[in-house]
């Protein structure tokens, strides 16, 4: 699929979340390489509020154009979990990643930032921000069995790249608040030698 179908599809589910006054913030690898340097994926990571409300509305209009796991969505709502929908016609898969209480989670949002990625305002999408992208995908290194390589290099793509543009205030008391200060400490040292 091209990266064109791929923002296509982000800016229709886009549609439909702000329509249904749901707050969303794209992460991932699509945001690091937004960020920092580019790599190429199969799929999106999305935060969203909880949206129990109205999940009848997203069930009912996403249906058509994507496989959506009812029970799976209704699941994730109870538990602040995750699940995903993957779009008919591209294949392109997107995990929605419902948000928790904890004061990082609900502040992802706050901090977030459009993003236009198109030629015109219809293309502008929601980002986390870039030193949310390098928590995120801290925190899943810390949390995973083996260590993943392609989630560390986005990490030191986004640290290369944004370099003086970042708060690293903030980065260094998060990364302590989240437990992933030695990680952190090694990206930025890594991050020098980088791109």
């Amino acid at each position: 699929m091209s990266e064109l179908r791929e923002i296509q599809v982000l800016e229709r589910l886009a549609e439909v979340l702000d329509a249904l006054g749901i707050p969303y913030a794209i992460g991932g690898s699509i945001a690091s390489s937004v960020y920092g340097t580019v790599r190429f994926t199969r799929d999106a990571d999305i935060a969203i509020l909880p949206f129990a409300a109205v999940a009848d509305k997203f069930y009912a209009r996403l249906k058509d154009e994507f496989y959506v796991s009812e029970e799976a969505m209704q699941q994730a709502l109870g538990c602040c979990g995750s699940f995903n929908i993957v779009h008919y016609e591209t294949a392109f898969k997107i995990d929605l990643f419902l948000l928790g209480p904890s004061e990082f989670e609900q502040q992802l949002l706050v901090r977030s930032r459009m993003v236009r990625l198109g030629e015109t305002p219809e293309s502008d999408l929601c980002f986390v921000s870039p030193e949310d992208v390098i928590l995120l995908k801290l925190r899943r290194l810390s949390e995973s069995d083996g260590f993943e390589e392609s989630q560390w290099g986005d990490i030191l793509g986004v640290l290369a790249i944004q370099g003086q543009a970042l708060n690293f205030a903030r980065l260094t008391e998060d990364a302590r608040i989240l437990g992933v200060e030695e990680l952190f400490e090694r990206a930025i040292a890594e991050a020098q030698t980088y791109v």
